[in-house]
């Protein structure tokens, strides 16, 4: 009866883990997306560069006209950035 409880728990576990990383995967791909069109209006020039690294940091330094999801996005990215050993 314990091993099956504790079975029963660690699939329980197992299930929240993968339901709360696809719900991560679906904000980060929500964010991507709301990014990509803001990032054509605010961030023409780096988006024409094909950088990553410049539109980043263009959508980072225009953090405050974006949407709530792109915003969300962003905050994430720079995050990560500030977390990141320089090169």
């Amino acid at each position: 009866m314990i091993l099956r409880t504790i079975s029963v728990l660690l699939v329980a576990s197992a299930m929240l883990a993968g339901t709360a990383h696809a719900v991560s995967q679906r904000q980060t791909d929500a964010g991507k997306k709301a990014c990509v069109q803001e990032a054509r209006r605010l961030c023409p020039a780096e988006m024409k560069s094909l950088s990553r690294k410049k539109v980043e940091a263009c959508m980072i330094a225009k953090i405050d006209q974006t949407s709530t999801i792109c915003h969300a996005a962003m905050l994430r990215i720079k995050a990560q950035r500030e977390a990141s050993p320089k090169r």
